[in-house]
């Protein structure tokens, strides 16, 4: 899970920036292959969010079971938690992913048509040699 995402189509790596920069978007398109993909943070975020609250919750009962007086522990208490989100806020690229998009509708290309009054006979003939090669 702790890695930057990769282009689901190219393998192309999104470094730590692009990913925070594309961060509000749903769907994304690749710099290398131009196909776009989207992203899916749930399950991530999920863990990333899990593995902190359990880190923060045993740091703060550690410091509750070093200090006897609870007023004098709520500062060591807060200054933890703030920790725990700035931490939470700069991992969560790591725990990005992207995925294809599903229903894709792939494009045609249209043939080349030629019209008698728009072409003279020199640009029929390369265009039909063209489209013979292509085929």
């Amino acid at each position: 899970m702790f890695k930057l995402p990769v282009c689901p189509y190219c393998n192309t790596v999104y470094s730590y920036k692009d990913v925070k920069k594309n961060r509000d978007k749903k769907i994304i398109k690749c710099y290398h292959c131009k196909n776009e993909f989207k992203k899916n943070n749930i399950n991530g975020y999920f863990v990333l969010a899990l593995i902190i609250v359990i880190l923060t919750v045993a740091l703060n009962l550690i410091i509750l079971n070093l200090t006897a007086d609870f007023i004098t522990s709520i500062v060591p208490l807060m200054i933890i938690s703030i920790i725990a989100v700035i931490i939470f806020i700069l991992l969560t690229p790591f725990f990005s992913n992207y995925k294809k998009i599903k229903d894709i509708e792939y494009k045609e290309i249209p043939v080349v048509t030629i019209s008698d009054d728009n072409v003279n006979k020199k640009q029929k003939r390369s265009v039909k040699n063209r489209q013979r090669k292509n085929k």
